[in-house]
């Protein structure tokens, strides 16, 4: 269960930083368009991270399900990234 919340929080910082840098490296010369997209990326993914150590930590009855829970915000982590990347391009 842990590994999975572990990875999922990982994932998500990894995400976030990403996001983070594109918003440093956008804003160097002459701000970029869509960086309010990266911005919004950056947050979602550590409300995703939040979510995950919240579903770990709440109840040790439900672990199981958090290990599954994590499995698929893993997913939306993946999922949120990309969605932001294609619109901050646009």
């Amino acid at each position: 269960m842990w590994l999975a919340c572990a990875l999922a929080v990982a994932a998500a910082g990894l995400l976030a930083l990403t996001d983070l840098a594109g918003i440093v490296m956008g804003s160097w010369d002459t701000p970029g368009p869509g960086l309010g997209w990266l911005k919004a990326g950056a947050i979602g993914q550590f409300g995703l991270a939040v979510a995950v150590l919240a579903a770990g930590a709440a109840r040790p009855s439900r672990r199981r399900g958090a290990a599954v829970v994590a499995g698929v915000i893993i997913a939306l982590e993946v999922g949120w990234f990309l969605l932001t990347r294609m619109l901050a391009a646009s």
